[in-house]
């Protein structure tokens, strides 16, 4: 099995070509990682080898025979994609219904029908006892591949019969190289966004096109900055832009997690550390909190994290965060 055009994750894709090319690929798997790291493509690439007719298995997806062609252009017969719908995106009762209807049907092309299932950020468990059905019992001629941010979204169940893939961001040298070859960006622009991405290729292209990192990375400082200061104030006054805009509290939350683990790397090793913030004299100077503040910075924000993505008022979040990262900070 080949995979064109994508980046990184060398042990995944090792074992997903022993499993194709030895004839052992399993009926179900999932794909699991944060935003950007390329499920969905590596769902597609998959998908597109599956229904791929080039007689040499290990060169599957050729992309050259009317299969791939057909692939490619999103209009195989035998390749299906499955997404639920509202703001969470979960797949419903209803969609799965009708996805058990086509499963049990005969390939019109291809050895098997492939399904992409778009799990969503919250999949409903009415929806996924349903589609634990279809796994355990699978049609011989079918592959569901589910694409889900975190597998801990799924049911025990389902993720005990499903073979599950992990996937991360490549090295951010690699990923800056490739934003330069295939986006054609400028190599220092590149560069700056691998570092703030830590080289995750879903967010770098979204923030070439017109995405706002940067005002996160200014956020998240200004708030690092404040941190340090004897009064309360400056840090109230550097979340202000977070209380109406909930994609950037997400980014700023991000880089704050980073900024803080700097930190504790300098506080815990000293001078040397790898810094992955982009921020290593603010880290240095952060890192003269104790240990313990640090953990307790990190924890603070991380709750912050937990409670955005259950939808909580943002003006509420955005104060909550202020006065416990004080308080962690011994302010």
């Amino acid at each position: 099995m080949q995979f064109p055009g994508f980046l990184g994750n060398d042990p995944v894709k090792q074992a997903l070509s022993a499993a194709f090319d030895g004839g052992r690929f399993p009926h179900a798997v999932a794909f699991q990682g944060e935003p950007g790291t390329g499920k969905r493509t590596l769902a597609r690439l998959t998908a597109n080898a599956l229904v791929c007719t080039c007689p040499e298995i290990s060169r599957r997806p050729c992309g050259e025979c009317p299969a791939c062609i057909r692939a490619r252009a999103g209009s195989h017969p035998d390749i299906r994609t499955v997404e639920g719908t509202g703001a969470t995106k979960s797949l419903t009762v209803d969609a799965v219904r009708l996805l058990s209807e086509e499963a049990y049907r005969t390939p019109e092309e291809a050895e098997r029908r492939v399904f992409i299932l778009l799990m969503g950020t919250r999949v409903m468990e009415a929806a996924q006892n349903k589609l634990l059905k279809l796994i355990e019992e699978p049609p011989a001629a079918a592959a569901f591949l589910l694409v889900v941010e975190s597998a801990e979204l799924l049911l025990p169940t389902i993720r005990s019969r499903v073979q599950l893939y992990t996937l991360r961001p490549p090295a951010a040298e690699d990923a800056a190289r490739f934003l330069v070859r295939e986006c054609q960006a400028d190599p220092e622009r590149a560069d700056q966004l691998a570092r703030l991405c830590n080289g995750n290729l879903g967010r770098m292209q979204e923030e070439l096109a017109g995405g706002d990192l940067a005002r996160a990375q200014e956020v998240a400082e200004a708030m690092g900055e404040a941190l340090l200061s004897s009064y309360g104030d400056p840090l109230f006054q550097a979340a202000a832009p977070l209380q109406k805009d909930k994609k950037l509290l997400g980014e700023v939350l991000s880089r704050l997690t980073v900024l803080v683990r700097d930190a504790l790397a300098l506080e815990a090793g000293g001078p040397g550390q790898t810094m992955l913030s982009g921020a290593g004299e603010l880290a240095e100077r952060l890192s003269r909190f104790s240990a313990g503040q640090l953990m307790a910075l990190l924890a603070v924000v991380e709750g912050a994290a937990q409670r955005l993505e259950r939808n909580a008022n943002m003006a509420l979040l955005t104060t909550d965060l202020c006065l416990r990262l004080r308080q962690a900070a011994g302010k």
